[in-house]
């Protein structure tokens, strides 16, 4: 089964947010980690259950996490699943704080 992924608008200007800081520094670095980011969520079409519920989860029923990549540059992918869609809500650095229920 396939499910249909969707970035909501707040997740898409975080994404744009993060790319345009890491583009100041290093324009390559930041086309890579886009679309390794946007492959990662492509991946969410297929089994989206397979990621863990997020801690935000304890308010938020049903909200999950994809974590994206590795040693500093983590990124939470945060996103629920309805009916046969995947929305993603938030992306944020693991550095960041846990959301708020003001947050979503």
């Amino acid at each position: 089964m396939s499910w249909h992924v969707t970035i909501a608008r707040r997740a898409a200007r975080e994404i744009e947010e993060q790319y345009h800081w890491l583009a100041e520094r290093s324009e390559a670095a930041a086309n890579r980690w886009r679309n390794s980011l946007l492959q990662a969520i492509d991946t969410l079409a297929d089994h989206p259950e397979r990621c863990a519920e997020a801690p935000e989860a304890a308010w938020h029923e049903g909200l999950r996490q994809l974590l994206h990549g590795k040693r500093r540059q983590v990124h939470r992918i945060l996103f629920e699943i309805r009916a046969q869609s995947v929305v993603v809500l938030r992306v944020r650095h693991t550095a960041q704080d846990f959301l708020g229920p003001e947050d979503l």
